[in-house]
């Protein structure tokens, strides 16, 4: 094995594809190739990854207006490579957003001044997150990184507290959901504490950015079209406005 190659753990059946990006003495670090997930392995565990045109991902289709002025994404990311991918999944879908890659620890010291800088209509807080299976899943220091994200969701909400104003997507592999919730994130994961694709947050917000502002959004349609389908969320509106011109013409 070595650097880039992309292998599965037998361990675990091969349930998730990871790039190889270190080594240490005899154990290679991974990170998922779909999944925000960092793991390692001995080689012995690993194998290599044969891509299969039927595992090609499809991104779910979300409806795109014209005529419309569609909401801005915040995209902050503890993971430069899953920023680059969330920002081209972004592009795809036709949502103007801007992306910084800023370590989780770090994120909170820097979200008042992006807020401000950018004033977006929904803002997601991702990188890289886990819980420790054996600790409390109801104590935050159960978790590596859902402390920085709370904390992150906390000081966003200092600045925009209306959650109709600024829509907050929050959250990592298996983070707190409920604590996530409770600080006043619209959108979290993971309330099974599983993984989540690395583009879970994307879709969502995408398909908030697209959604009428005056009509009723089906959150449970927009959570089961996520890849992983473990996010969970609370009543939001939608940030797409119609355009008029001259009465009831739209332009």
């Amino acid at each position: 094995m070595k650097i880039n190659d992309l292998v599965i753990r037998k361990k675990y059946q091969g349930d998730i594809v990871f790039r190889v990006i270190g080594k240490m003495n005899d154990i290679f670090i991974l990170k998922g190739e779909f999944v925000r997930l960092i793991a390692d392995a001995r080689e012995d565990d690993l194998e290599e990854y044969i891509p299969n045109k039927k595992q090609n991902l499809i991104l779910p289709r979300i409806k795109s207006f014209d005529h419309y002025v569609k909401g801005k994404v915040l995209h902050i990311d503890g993971d430069e490579l899953y920023l680059r991918r969330a920002m081209e999944a972004y592009s795809k879908y036709k949502v103007e957003a801007f992306g910084y890659y800023i370590k989780e620890g770090d994120m909170k010291y820097r979200i008042k001044e992006l807020l401000i800088e950018h004033n977006p209509d929904i803002l997601v807080i991702t990188g890289h997150d886990s819980f420790k299976s054996k600790e409390d899943k109801y104590k935050i220091e159960s978790y590596i990184n859902s402390k920085f994200f709370v904390d992150t969701v906390l000081e966003a909400r200092k600045v925009r507290s209306d959650k109709d104003d600024l829509i907050i997507i929050a959250g990592a592999c298996q983070s707190y959901f409920e604590e996530l919730i409770k600080a006043g994130a619209n959108f979290a994961s993971s309330p099974n504490r599983n993984n989540i694709h690395l583009l879970d947050p994307v879709i969502v917000a995408s398909f908030l950015a697209n959604s009428r502002i005056n009509e009723p959004i089906d959150i449970e349609y927009i959570l089961v079209n996520t890849i992983s389908k473990e996010l969970g969320g609370i009543e939001t509106h939608g940030k797409a406005r119609k355009i008029y011109v001259g009465g009831s013409h739209y332009i």
